[in-house]
């Protein structure tokens, strides 16, 4: 019976911590194994990337603030681009298309001016080109009489005049665009131009023995600021039209009469307004 005893408490003994192992056993297989968990197709899809129109990174320079005012400078003309075009101006002026004042009598003038110039341009960064650009320019005007009569003392009358000059130029350029729309078709730009130009004016007076001939030569050198904007009418085919607004200047001038030399001097000055004889207007072949 001791015997017996004995085993019972045995049993007792063991059982327990039998039991206690295997709670161990699947508290650590319940902590090493992860739990599985279901995840939608659509979170393991990556998200659609959204299509941003190309622009021009702006860059800061001298750690100065840069004010944020919302404008994007669309990329409008990638680089490593040619462009070649030609810009042609002409006006023409008719006396007779235009009231003057009533003492302004007789008054039959004629005159014209055109202004041709071939370019060619390379972009050498999105958006910024350098070129060459040559020009030719034309000058005409014949007044055949004016007759002013104001009053007894401011009478005077003007007949058979004629200017006429000629102008040659070559220059270089860089333009800087600005993209304003991101189907790329529209933009503004800003053209600064180191040109020189050489020419000669003729002005003739009279008739027959009482004729005055005097020719002028004229050679300037110029920097101007030429702003404008373009339109892309086609794929590789653009119009643009600019506007001479500012311009630094400096020249020299040699007038003969009849054959004579009668002087020389020296010009320069700076122009700060628009220019209605600098408007010009042109297309561009993009390649």
């Amino acid at each position: 019976m001791k015997n017996w005893k004995y085993i019972l408490i045995l049993i007792g003994i063991i059982l327990p911590g039998q039991s206690l192992l295997h709670a161990q056993e699947l508290d650590s297989a319940a902590v090493t194994t992860p739990v599985r968990q279901t995840v939608p197709l659509t979170a393991l899809t990556p998200a659609a990337a959204v299509d941003e129109p190309d622009t021009i990174v702006e860059k800061r320079g001298f750690n100065r603030k840069k004010y944020k005012r919302g404008l994007r400078n669309y990329l409008f003309i990638p680089k490593k681009q040619w462009i070649m075009g030609l810009t042609l101006s002409h006006g023409e002026f008719d006396s007779k298309d235009n009231n003057l004042l009533i003492f302004v009598k007789d008054f039959n003038f004629k005159g014209n001016i055109t202004t041709l110039n071939p370019f060619l341009g390379y972009f050498i960064k999105d958006n910024e080109c350098i070129g060459i650009k040559l020009g030719y320019s034309h000058l005409s005007a014949n007044l055949d009489n004016l007759s002013i009569d104001i009053d007894e003392d401011m009478q005077f009358n003007l007949s058979d005049m004629r200017y006429l000059g000629e102008t040659f130029s070559a220059s270089i350029f860089h333009r800087a665009y600005i993209g304003i729309d991101r189907n790329k078709r529209f933009g503004f730009f800003n053209e600064t131009e180191l040109a020189f130009s050489s020419g000669s004016n003729r002005f003739v007076r009279g008739s027959d023995e009482n004729l005055r001939n005097t020719k002028t030569t004229t050679s300037e050198i110029k920097l101007g600021l030429n702003p404008g904007f373009c339109v892309f009418i086609m794929n590789n085919i653009s119009t643009s039209v600019s506007f001479g607004v500012a311009g630094l200047r400096y020249g020299t001038i040699k007038q003969t009469t009849n054959n004579v030399e009668t002087g020389s001097r020296r010009s320069s000055g700076a122009d700060f307004k628009l220019n209605l004889f600098n408007i010009n207007i042109g297309m561009c072949l993009h390649i």
